[in-house]
This record gives structure tokens, sequence and C-alpha cells, in this order.
């Protein structure tokens, strides 16, 4: 075998491989002598098929066949030996026809991760958020509960700020009736709904009354055709509901599966997993922290296109909201950018951890699914789902390496400590997301 590498671009290569002609023809002569054992052609007895037969019925496809798996094992021998790192699957160009007797010459184009020197990380200043979960934050997340668990009971009364009113309505505009038929429905918080003029010309209705009031609609109304337009309306209040917030009883507390009923249990639990968030928003804090001074140290590292694309389609995915439906090229160019700079970032992590020799911790990825199953009521079932599925298996590995990277450079690194408060750790993390 033969092997020539061209550098067509910082990246790229271009790999031109060579078998030679007997190589092959040896293999598709032993591949037919294994095949006339297995085959049964009218006329001959099994095993004793002449080779000219075999080769007249089944040369063309047992040559495909091994000249594909010879292409494929001596495309992988060149580039472990040309010392190659793949970014992306091989492109291969498509090969002329050749005669048996002809060497397979094939070509392979090969973007390449980027070379590093040795990343250093003594001098560099990465921000540590300092924060802790108060009993602020714990009765914060305590009303948050009992706001979720809202119930509401219809009133007879006028409406009053925080009621939920249900209204239906015809408006009139310059261009016609809306809707053209029939009336629109609309439920709206009173005090929160950001439709004052609405707000304001219910207030003093009960259910069942009607009125006609002239409305300014928000600019951001569902019914586009009204959208920031003033309207003469005809207006019936169906319904006025007022909210009633749970009390933190023994009922509510054993709403959240504590049988014991006991609030200093609820208070715990609801610490534990506040505590769990924090750590995750530190870690995700830190990681974008150092990631920012590790790419000023590199800013004209060149990265791979296909990783850069493949990124942006995934950040499109994300934004869309997971609808199954594939971005167009417009949205995935909007995320370009952002893709290049998490590249480059996750790059030099890689580097970081290969240069110093830093691996998947075993222990770590399964402390790391615990805590994810224990989350849910069911958590043998999500312990199975993870380690059965290889794809979501190397998702919690990967995240497990990068906090193994991070924790080992903020012990080598210049550390600034920076005192923050719970809900700005997890606000800051959200938006770096």
């Amino acid at each position: 075998m033969q092997v020539s590498v061209e550098n067509t671009s910082t990246l790229e290569r271009r790999v031109t491989v060579q078998i030679p002609a007997d190589d092959i023809n040896g293999k598709i002569q032993s591949r037919l002598r294994e095949l006339s054992k297995q085959v049964r052609i009218k006329g001959f007895r099994p095993g004793k098929i002449p080779m000219n037969v075999m080769q007249q019925r089944y040369g063309a496809q047992v040559r495909n066949e091994v000249v594909g798996e010879a292409m494929q094992q001596s495309l992988e021998e060149a580039i472990q030996n040309e010392e190659l790192r793949p970014a992306s699957m091989p492109r291969l160009e498509p090969i002329s026809e050749s005669s048996p007797q002809d060497d397979i010459e094939f070509t392979a184009v090969i973007e390449v991760l980027p070379e590093l020197d040795q990343v250093e990380v003594a001098e560099l200043e990465i921000e540590r958020p300092e924060a802790e979960v108060s009993e602020d934050d714990i009765d914060e997340m305590v009303e948050t509960l009992r706001q979720q668990r809202t119930s509401w009971e219809t009133v007879e009364r006028t409406p009053k700020e925080g009621d939920q009113v249900l209204v239906e309505y015809v408006a009139e505009t310059d261009e016609g009736r809306v809707p053209a038929a029939g009336k629109q429905r609309i439920a709206i918080l009173m005090g929160d709904s950001g439709f004052d003029s609405l707000e304001k010309a219910v207030s003093k209705l009960k259910e069942g009354d009607t009125k006609e009031a002239k409305l300014t609609f928000p600019e951001d109304y569902r019914e586009e055709s009204l959208t920031g337009k003033k309207a003469k309306v005809e207006l019936e209040l169906v319904r006025v509901s007022e909210s009633t917030i749970p009390e933190v009883d023994e009922e509510f507390i054993k709403s959240f599966g504590i049988e014991s009923g006991d609030e200093k249990e609820l208070r715990n639990e609801i610490k534990a997993n506040l505590e769990r968030e924090l750590k995750q928003a530190r870690t995700s804090l830190i990681k974008v922290s150092l990631i920012d001074a590790l790419i000023a140290t590199h800013p004209d590292l060149a990265v791979p296109e296909s990783m850069v694309q493949s990124e942006a389609a995934n950040m499109a995915a994300q934004a869309a909201g997971g609808q199954g439906e594939e971005p167009d090229e417009a949205q995935v160019e909007a995320f370009t950018e952002s893709a290049q700079r998490r590249v480059r970032g996750g790059l030099i992590m890689s580097e970081l951890a290969r240069q110093n020799e830093i691996r998947i911790d075993g222990a770590k990825v399964r402390e790391t699914i615990e805590t994810v199953a224990e989350t849910y009521e069911q958590p043998d079932e999500v312990r199975q789902m993870y380690f059965s599925n290889p794809q979501l298996l190397q998702q919690v590995e990967n995240a497990v390496l990068e906090e193994q990277v991070v924790d080992w450079v903020m012990e080598h690194a210049k550390v600034l400590p920076k005192e923050m408060a719970f809900k700005e750790v997890i606000e800051a993390a959200a938006k770096n997301r």
C-alpha cells in the first residue's frame, strides 16, 4: 500500500492511497473459494463448482465487496500511520474504472483537528462564583410551589386585581368585523394582562353583563388583525374567578411525596434541590469564564468547518424548541458565529484533557446519572435508559470530562472568587446557555 498526503488548506488533507492489484485479486479468489462451498448451482456438487463459473456468476459482486473493504481498511491504516486526526468522516472521491490487473487508487479528503502547542493555564484568570442557598431562597421556592398549586373558584362579583376574567367579544375595525363570525374569547389576569383598556372596561361588570367600549389592543396581541389597533368592541363578561393559594400545611407537603408532612423535611429537600441547581450553575459559569480565557489565548485558532456547521445546526434546532423540523440555511447561518466560538473552546478544552492525560472518571459518570435519576419517580428506569443508550451515555461522559478539565484548571490557574447571590448565579448561567 502506498500513501501520499497533500495539504490542501490549513485543516484539509488530500490522502491518496494505492492498493496493489495482487492484494485485491488474491482476496477475491479466496472469497470466491469460500463462497463456492456455500452456494448451490444446478449441475454442480457443493464445493465442486469451477472457479470460472464462480467468477462469471459472483465475480463482480465479490470484487465490489473486497474493494470496498480494502479501501476502508487501507484508509484507516493510512490515517493512523500518517497520524491524522479527522474532525469528521472522510469524503471519498469517485474512483475511475480499472481492469482487474490495475492497482486500485482512490483519494479521500479529510478535515483534521487543529494542532495546538502546549496549552498553558498558570496565568489564566478564572472567576469562581461564591454563593450559598439562603433561607430566603428556600422561602421564595416555597412560595413558587404555592403559586403553582393555585386553584380558581368562580365568584359572583365585579373583578378585582389578581382575578382571572373570561370575556367574549366582537370587534369592529376599519377593515371589518373580528371575528368574521361568532365571538372571540379571551382570558386575562386583572392587573397583569398588559391589556389596560380591556381591564378598565370590565372592572365594573359582573357575570353575564355586556358593554360596548373602545379598546386599544396591545402591540403583541395574539390576533394579528387587531394588533396595536383601536376598535369598537361589544363585550360580555363570561366568568370571574378568584384564586386560592394553599397554605403550607400537612396536605400540601404530602402532595410533594413527603409522607411525614413535616415542613422541615420539605425545606431540607428544597435546599438539596437548590444546591444541586447552584452547583450546576456555578460549574457552567466557571466553564464560560475558562473558555473565554482560553479563546483569548488562541484567538486565531482555525476550526473545522464541518464541526461548526454541525454545532450551528444543533443550536438552531434547540432554539426552535426541538419541534422535529430541520432548521433552514438562514437559521443555521444565524448561529454560525456562536457555534464557531463553542467549537473553538471545546477543541481547546479537549486538547487540555489530552495534553494532561485527563481521563473520564467512571465513578463520576455513574454519580451524575444517579443524580439525574433520583429526580424522577422511576429512577431505575432512568438509570437503565442512560446505560443502555450509547448516545445518552456519551453525552454524560463528555459533560463529566469537561467538569474534570474545569476542576484541573481551577487547581492550576489564578482563581478570582466572586461573591454572588444564589439568584444571580442561576440567572447568569441561564443567559450563557
